[in-house]
């Protein structure tokens, strides 16, 4: 029992000492906006609350009309690339057999011809295909970059103006101020 007792005198902590077995008291400092915003008077802190709300109104009307699809024109495109391409598949045959046999049959001319122009139609349909998807691709990724854009924003206009909402007057605040840790019970200290 007293061996019991010497311990803990030896582990309480002289006054003025941190003990290690107690928490760190709780220390929250207010964020450098909370301090501009108790510092200012609350009509100017209701003033910006409301230019707050207005900007975080502003961009999430400019959200809902920013598409992220691709443009008509770039769909136009791709659709028109994928009917015409196959084209190319029925006019180099063609062109090959004219080509081939050219002196042989009479209608060998227009069997080139014909091969030609689907060759180039096919060629044609390829490109737009490509210029399709690589112009629906660039405009829906430049769409999506400026709908981030204005998500992020958005995000730090509304953890601004909670900041603001939460924050009251300054006498509000003064507890929460003085670092005072009232809600635990030390149960021992150690002290080296």
């Amino acid at each position: 029992m007293v061996s019991l007792i010497a311990v803990l005198l030896a582990v309480a902590p002289l006054p003025g000492q941190v003990s290690l077995l107690e928490p760190a008291p709780l220390e929250t400092r207010p964020s450098a906006r909370l301090l501009v915003a108790q510092q200012a008077p609350s009509e100017s802190r209701e003033v910006r609350i409301r230019e707050l709300t207005r900007e975080v109104e502003e961009l999430n009307a400019r959200l809902r009309t920013t598409s992220s699809n691709w443009p008509v024109g770039a769909i136009a495109m791709t659709y028109a690339g994928y009917v015409l391409s196959p084209l190319l598949l029925v006019g180099v045959p063609m062109l090959i057999y004219g080509l081939v046999v050219g002196t042989q049959y009479a209608y060998a001319l227009t069997i080139t011809a014909v091969g030609a122009a689907l060759t180039v139609l096919g060629g044609g349909g390829v490109a737009l295909l490509i210029v399709g998807i690589v112009s629906g691709l660039e405009a829906s990724e430049r769409s999506k970059a400026e709908r981030n854009e204005l998500i992020l924003k958005r995000s730090r206009l509304e953890d601004e103006l909670r900041e603001l909402k939460r924050s009251g007057p300054a006498a509000s605040v003064q507890p929460w101020r003085d670092g005072r840790a009232e809600s635990f019970i030390p149960v021992a200290a150690l002290s080296f």
